[in-house]
């Protein structure tokens, strides 16, 4: 067995619920390695989740139950399971879901018309917005770094402290991916993690973000943070500077990949000068079933869809091959 590894990191985003989110994500891109790099993904790959979702469950449930009353709790369980589905690239589960939005009542609901309506804007909406608050003092920015930190501390266990780090996210999931990169890059000029963040991790090249050579942003709502700083803001460092140092045979990258279908999603080189010398590649796909892919039902497809996975795949098998 090879002791080459690579570490991947998957974020999800808002729609993910429960914990095997990544399970066919993980399988697809496990599968498609094996068949391209030659080699099993089990000797070259350690591909680790970041579970951020817990962290906003608490406060969504009181709301849930505050805006519908305790007779909602059956409705919000099955939008639930049905949620944890669609986000394995469950069709059927996405169609069912969908299929209740137009429903402006149901019995034991109090006032709380268009249910699933407001399911959604509490899961979907609401992570965002709490996830932003948290830099207002409430800790919700702070506990989610945790989760990715104590995710890349597994990694840095699993790989090897200096092993290349790819990291791939999703929706949401994007975001909350660049922000802990981006602070995990500032750190050496001087700008601290937060403390929680700070504790998960032990001082080794890959912890410090040092090996941080690929990013794949799916379906990204990057744009709509991007547009709260002048001109755009700087976007985040890809490879990371030192990547260079640790591993001098390697090429890193970051490509954002987007459905024009998804009207979350957008390309991201547009945005400015410096967004367009960080992301090489705005990758436009069509994702889902071809007779549901040109809806904005495309969205919770990415990592899901073969279209998207196999050229990721390709490239870490090129990545493993050159270690």
């Amino acid at each position: 067995m090879s002791d080459r590894k690579l570490a991947v990191m998957l974020v999800h985003g808002v729609e993910s619920a429960g914990e095997q989110y990544a399970a066919r994500a993980t399988e697809l891109l496990r599968s498609e390695f094996t068949r391209i790099a030659g080699v099993s993904a089990d000797e070259a790959l350690v591909i680790e989740p970041a579970f951020w979702a817990p962290v906003f469950e608490s406060g969504q449930e009181q709301l849930s139950h505050r805006l519908s009353g305790p007779g909602a709790r059956w409705l919000v369980d099955v939008l639930d399971a049905l949620a944890a589905r669609a986000s394995q690239g469950s069709t059927p589960a996405l169609l069912a879901a969908a299929s209740t939005a137009g429903l402006r009542w149901l019995p034991g609901l109090e006032d709380a018309h268009f249910p699933t309506l407001r399911w959604l804007i509490v899961h979907y909406l609401g992570d965002a917005v709490a996830y932003r608050s948290g830099t207002d003092g409430t800790g919700h920015y702070e506990q989610v770094q945790a989760v990715l930190a104590r995710s890349l501390h597994e990694l840095a266990l699993k790989a090897g402290d200096d092993a290349p780090l790819a990291v791939l996210g999703h929706s949401l999931g994007t975001v909350v991916s660049s922000d802990f990169l981006y602070d995990l890059q500032g750190v050496a000029h001087g700008t601290p993690l937060y403390p929680g963040a700070r504790a998960a991790l032990d001082d080794t090249p890959i912890e410090r973000g040092e090996t941080f050579g690929w990013f794949y942003t799916l379906g990204s709502p990057l744009a709509l943070w991007a547009q709260r700083h002048p001109d755009f803001g700087v976007p985040l460092t890809v490879p990371h500077p030192e990547f260079v140092e640790h591993h001098p045979d390697q090429r890193g990258e970051w490509v954002n990949v987007y459905d024009p279908d998804d009207v979350i999603a957008s390309p991201l080189r547009p945005l400015s000068d410096a967004w367009a010398g960080a992301v090489r590649e705005d990758r436009r796909v069509g994702v889902g079933p071809w007779w549901l892919g040109w809806t904005p039902l495309a969205h919770p497809y990415y990592w899901n869809d073969r279209r998207v996975v196999t050229p990721i795949a390709s490239q870490l098998a090129q990545a493993w091959h050159r270690l």
